[in-house]
């Protein structure tokens, strides 16, 4: 039997929004959001908690996820790529005993998502052996990306993509999506060898546009959504 391991990634020392990853919604932190996808989703053997704060690490066994301790002050800067950081904390469990076919990231700044979801991208991957990963996204509708223009050295205005034209009616510029956040699988293997989460060999798992919070404005969105039943966390 596969063993899928979920981790929730919360760095203690986020500059846009202070602590967004313990924001109360509902009471409830958005970190705890996150734990608990994992935890209700069937196929999720485990679900760990990566973070560099005490506080965000009991928070989040609080609430049910496992930790095998706070992560290095090299993985929660700036510049660490969330890839290491799921490196590190595979390896910490390999050296337990505990190895997983497949890493599930699930960021607690975009907490639009379900269980099922988890299921079903675990489905696809499954049924796809020659795919690295998959991915949650949602369809970008403005600005498409056939609409973007850059600055040449001259001064002039050009298509940001060489050879389109922003003057394409939207109907007939090709499907445009970007990654949603809410979202990652890979297969453990894949991220060991690469060191990455992400390649050319990535599925996409469509879903309706979420939230993801990087402001304070998104939070207040975010907020409007829930009061108004608009999306259910």
């Amino acid at each position: 039997m596969e063993n899928v391991l979920a981790v929730v990634p919360a760095r203690g020392g986020s500059k846009g929004v202070k602590d967004k990853n313990i924001y109360l919604i509902n009471g409830k932190a958005l970190l705890c959001y996150a734990v608990e996808t994992g935890l209700k989703c069937p196929h999720v053997t485990e679900t760990y908690i990566s973070t560099d704060s005490g506080l965000y690490e009991e928070i989040a066994k609080s609430c049910g996820a496992e930790s095998v301790g706070l992560r290095s002050p090299e993985l929660a800067s700036d510049s660490a790529k969330t890839a290491d950081a799921l490196i590190d904390l595979v390896t910490r469990l390999q050296s337990l005993g505990k190895n997983f076919d497949y890493v599930v990231l699930l960021q607690p700044t975009s907490p639009v998502r379900r269980p099922e979801d988890i299921s079903n991208m675990l489905n696809i991957l499954r049924s796809r052996p020659d795919a690295s990963g998959i991915v949650s996204v949602s369809r970008l509708i403005e600005p498409h990306p056939y609409k973007l223009k850059k600055i040449t050295p001259e001064g002039f205005l050009n298509s940001f993509i060489d050879g389109t034209s922003s003057e394409i009616p939207r109907q007939q510029m090709p499907p445009a999506f970007k990654l949603n956040g809410a979202i990652y699988i890979v297969r453990t293997e894949f991220m060991l060898q690469n060191r990455k989460l992400l390649d050319n060999r990535t599925l996409p798992y469509e879903m309706e546009e979420g939230v993801n919070i990087d402001s304070a404005a998104d939070l207040e969105y975010l907020h409007y959504l829930v009061s108004t039943g608009k999306i259910n966390l």
